[in-house]
């Protein structure tokens, strides 16, 4: 079957992935526009779609450069409290809510589709325009800038092409344009201090006038906070920065000084607040619409993006599990247009923010205690209505069956796991440590790691090493690390912490005694998948291990151990691989003051990084392009490993793979040459509590 998107946003790029994972294997996406999205602006993810991106084993890159929203709250203008709750995770769902710059999700989505499908899956400057139907399929026009034109057929065509859809002008030539309500939004980011949580989302507003505002990055203790400011349109001949304020300047969103936000803005954008009336049929023969194409509404309870993900899941769902397409198609849109239709209409009475006008409406004056102006009772079935009509209360969002179709020829080595399918490249290094183990002449020992190298993960490490990756780190990095716990065990230390645990198999296959305890953590799922996989040699565990998912940039992974029975008072191996490459130097700064603060005297630090030298050597830029492209950058490297550590509280010893191979380290065997290429720059090192 050959599936035509149009349209390269959300709702377009989410379908060829989630079709690609449902086993279609011609897709391609064309966009009007001459290149991607490069919007800024922040928007939310719900838990429910969260699911659906970790089912894709895309929720890690994802929040890579976002925040996980930890609460809602509602103000009136004065900065009183009108209502706030839990999000995410913390309100009980399986999937955290996420915040995030649109154009960063896009660039995720894209490098994702273009993994899966080439770089010729993803076409630009392609408007749709002409669409016609004959011989059971979809003939599109599609003309660039410069008038060339192009005639391309499918089997079924996909309208994902945003507000002001072309395909759905093909349905509704005599619609018309968006309509407005007569508010103007402006919006725009900054970066400034923590506010309230430093992950809550903020809204103030009365019956007319709406203040948003949420962080959708941070950079040590800097957030980037995204704002939006909307009220009714005057015909404003001012300046955005001095509108905004002559609206809202008197407003007092706790902890933020609006005046000083406004005037870090670099560029304040601002247009009317428009959706779309809700139409009788999305379907027409082999041609559907996803996302704002379909159901475009007021951008009130963070269901836009979020929707448009469900969409695109459904959709590839219903189309692999019914046999024909056009039947597909009609049970894809009748699961999703009732429910959007009373969505569309929900948001046009903003959703849970009605709260805010309806305390405006009983209390113009602001009051002493919310509970004068509502019962607890009301506010809470305020919020759960809205949820259930976007099917996103969390009963249904931790329980219902999940959209992933098992392709035929993958199913005997599909990971499934209830809290969250994961990103099985995560398996990557196994892959290369069960080559390692098969060889003869094996530096490594890792009988487990077989278990764990995924077609998916292959697939990932072949192409990874076609672009000049190197084998070599991975293999020295574990052995050193393997020698180096054998000891600090040997010597007595009985609490292990493996950090970004991902593929790890240490408490598997090192015969650890049975006193020690060997914590994991890494992404929610990653560490749940790798159980199962490592199923068949669960009786190979001889140490008690303690899994934890959590976010190790989320300060409160260190909570969560020590709650987890991790004593900071007792000696601790620590062990940190492969994770340094893709961080910050401020979030690594951060994470290892963190974990010198939990450790007891006699800890050790078992850890590997690149040095600078990686990144300056000319044999490697095309592996970190490639990289790149797939949005898992290189960031992190060191021209003396050593010294940092020692600067940071850590005594060290760090080694290249050069000098181990020339055995500077007596107690590690030194690794062949094969294993240490001239252009792999790469620092291994043992610290100790200085």
């Amino acid at each position: 079957m050959r599936v035509t998107i149009a349209g390269a946003g959300i709702a377009g790029l989410a379908a060829a992935i989630s079709l690609h994972e449902a086993g279609f294997g011609d897709v391609t996406v064309f966009e009007a526009d001459s290149g991607p999205d490069s919007m800024g602006f922040g928007l939310n993810i719900l838990p429910n779609a969260v699911r659906e991106l970790a089912e894709l084993g895309l929720q890690a890159e994802v929040e890579r450069q976002a925040v996980r929203t930890r609460e809602l709250a509602m103000y009136n203008p004065h900065g009183q409290l009108v209502w706030r709750e839990d999000r995410g995770r913390l309100a009980g769902y399986d999937w955290p809510q996420i915040s995030i710059a649109r154009c960063r999700l896009v660039e995720v989505l894209a490098a994702e589709v273009r993994r899966r499908w080439g770089e010729g899956a993803i076409v630009y400057d392609a408007r749709l325009a002409g669409l016609g139907q004959e011989g059971g399929g979809v003939r599109a026009t599609l003309a660039d800038r410069y008038g060339g034109r192009r005639i391309v057929e499918s089997d079924v065509l996909v309208g994902a092409d945003g507000i002001r859809s072309a395909v759905r002008s093909a349905f509704y030539p005599s619609e018309g344009p968006p309509p407005s309500n007569g508010v103007t939004m402006y919006r725009g980011t900054a970066w400034g201090e923590r506010f309230l949580t430093g992950a809550t989302m903020a809204v103030l507003g009365d019956d007319r006038r709406r203040l948003v505002l949420y962080p959708i990055d941070r950079d040590g203790d800097r957030f980037l906070i995204n704002w939006v400011a909307a009220f009714p349109q005057e015909g404003d001949a001012e300046e955005p920065y001095e509108t905004v304020l002559r609206h809202l300047g008197t407003w007092s969103p706790p902890e933020v000084d609006l005046a000083g936000l406004l005037g870090a803005t670099h560029h304040i954008r601002h247009y009317p607040m428009i959706d779309r009336d809700p139409i009788p049929r999305w379907t027409f023969g082999a041609a559907t619409l996803v996302g704002d194409a379909a159901h475009a509404m007021y951008p009130a309870g963070s269901n836009g993006a979020t929707q448009a993900i469900i969409d695109a899941r459904v959709l590839a769902c219903r189309l692999a599990t019914t046999a024909d397409a056009r039947e597909a198609l009609q049970a894809y849109e009748a699961e999703r247009r009732p429910q959007m239709t009373d969505l569309q209409r929900s948001n046009r009475a903003m959703g849970p923010e009605r709260v805010i006008t309806l305390a405006h409406q009983r209390a113009p004056h602001g009051f002493r205690d919310v509970t004068e102006v509502f019962s607890p009772q009301e506010l809470a079935q305020i919020s759960d209505t809205y949820a259930v009509t976007g099917k996103f209360d969390r009963e249904w969002v931790n329980t219902r069956p999940s959209l992933t179709v098992s392709r035929p020829q993958q199913r005997e080595n599909t990971v499934t796991v209830k809290s969250e399918a994961v990103k099985e490249t995560g398996f990557i290094t196994a892959v290369i440590r069960a080559t390692e183990h098969g060889r003869p002449d094996a530096y490594l020992s890792d009988p487990y790691a077989e278990l764990l190298a995924t077609p998916r993960s292959r697939m990932m490490a072949e192409a990874a090493l076609a672009r000049g990756g190197t084998t070599g780190s991975v293999i020295v990095r574990a052995r050193f690390g393997d020698v180096a716990l054998g000891q600090a065990v040997a010597a007595g230390v009985t609490q292990v912490v493996c950090l970004a645990a991902g593929g790890d198999t240490r408490a598997w296959r090192l015969g650890l005694p049975s006193e020690a305890r060997f914590f994991e953590v890494d992404l929610p799922g990653q560490l749940e998948a790798k159980e199962e996989l490592l199923a068949p040699v669960a009786d190979r565990l001889t140490c008690a291990r303690v899994p934890l998912g959590e976010d190790l940039r989320d300060e409160a992974w260190k909570d969560r151990l020590v709650e987890a029975g991790f004593d900071p008072e007792s000696p601790t191996v620590w062990i940190i691989e492969g994770l340094l490459p893709y961080l910050r130097l401020d979030h690594f700064t951060r994470l290892i003051e963190n974990v010198r603060k939990l450790s007891g005297a006699g800890s050790v630090l078992l850890i590997d990084a690149p040095h600078a030298e990686f990144f300056r050597d000319p044999a490697n830029e095309s592996f970190l392009t490639f990289m790149n492209s797939r949005g898992s950058a290189f960031q992190l490297g060191f021209d003396d490993f050593g010294d940092f550590l020692g600067r940071h509280g850590w005594k060290a010893e760090a080694y290249t793979l050069a000098e181990l191979a020339a055995g500077a380290c007596a107690w590690v065997p030194a690794p062949p040459a094969r294993l240490c290429p001239p252009h792999d720059h790469h620092w291994v090192a043992r610290a100790r509590l200085a």
